[in-house]
This record gives C-alpha cells, sequence and structure tokens, in this order.
C-alpha cells in the first residue's frame, strides 16, 4: 500500500507560526516609531514654518511678535500663524527677548505626547537650532534635530 503525505505536520505548521510571531515581534515596535516619527514631523513644520516670518519681524521690529491662530485678526505685536495641528501645537508665545528667542512645539497625541521640541535662535532668527533643546525622545527626532 502506498500512502501519499497530505496537507502539513504539526510540526511544519508550528514552525511557520513561530516564524511569524518572531517577526511580529521585530515589526510592530519599529512600525510604532516609524508613526511616532511621522508625527513628530508634523510639529517640525509648524515650528520650522515660523522661522522667516518671526526673523522678518524681528528684523523690522527688533522684537517677538505674540502668535496669533489664522483667522483670528492680528493686532499690533501679533503675528498669523499656524499653531495647532493634528498631532502637536506651538506655544502662542515666543520666549525670550529679541534677539533670543525659541519657538516651542509640543506634541498632543501618540508615542510623544507631551514632549517638546525647541526651536532656538540667538541672532535674530538668521540661524535657528532644534539639536539641544527640548525634551522629545533622540529616536523620534528628525536628523537634522539629532545631536
Amino acid at each position: 500500500m502506498n500512502t501519499a503525505q497530505k496537507g502539513f505536520t504539526l510540526i511544519e505548521l508550528m514552525i511557520v507560526v513561530a516564524i511569524i510571531g518572531i517577526l511580529a515581534a521585530i515589526a510592530i515596535p519599529a512600525y510604532q516609531d516609524y508613526i511616532t516619527r511621522s508625527q513628530v514631523s508634523e510639529a517640525v513644520t509648524l515650528g520650522g514654518g515660523l522661522k522667516a516670518p518671526l526673523a522678518e519681524y524681528g528684523a523690522e521690529k527688533a522684537a517677538w511678535p505674540a502668535l496669533v491662530a489664522n483667522g483670528t485678526a492680528a493686532t499690533a505685536g501679533q503675528l498669523n500663524a499656524t499653531i495647532s495641528g493634528n498631532y502637536s501645537t506651538v506655544t502662542s508665545a515666543i520666549g525670550g527677548t529679541y534677539p533670543t528667542g525659541t519657538v516651542i512645539t509640543t506634541m498632543t497625541t501618540g508615542n510623544a505626547s507631551g514632549q517638546t521640541l525647541f526651536f532656538a535662535t540667538t541672532d535674530g532668527g538668521s540661524t535657528w537650532d532644534c539639536k539641544s533643546n527640548g525634551t522629545l525622545v533622540t529616536k523620534y527626532r528628525p536628523n537634522a534635530c539629532k545631536n
């Protein structure tokens, strides 16, 4: 009698399940970090987008403006800006006395929620640094903001 094997043995199925489990254990944390880094990119965009308008305002008035949300009428000493997004917000005031200043972006959701990223200048906005400031974990920072 010839009996042909049909299907998979239990050990073969267990090996496949173990391999899938190992791959998932590696892939899920990496994917979560990827998602968090993409959310942090919004904070970088919000803070980075303020560099030029702030430098221009500072050069003209020798002072930093208060930030107000787009759609709100800006009065003297204020600057319209996009100050909140889906994952982060920018503080409504620029810290420091002109020409030294700091723009603070705070993550509001995700794994980095509550962590901050600072954009700092000491020369009235000609150059900005985001490397050594804020509480954002290094692995979530963009390459330009890593020490």
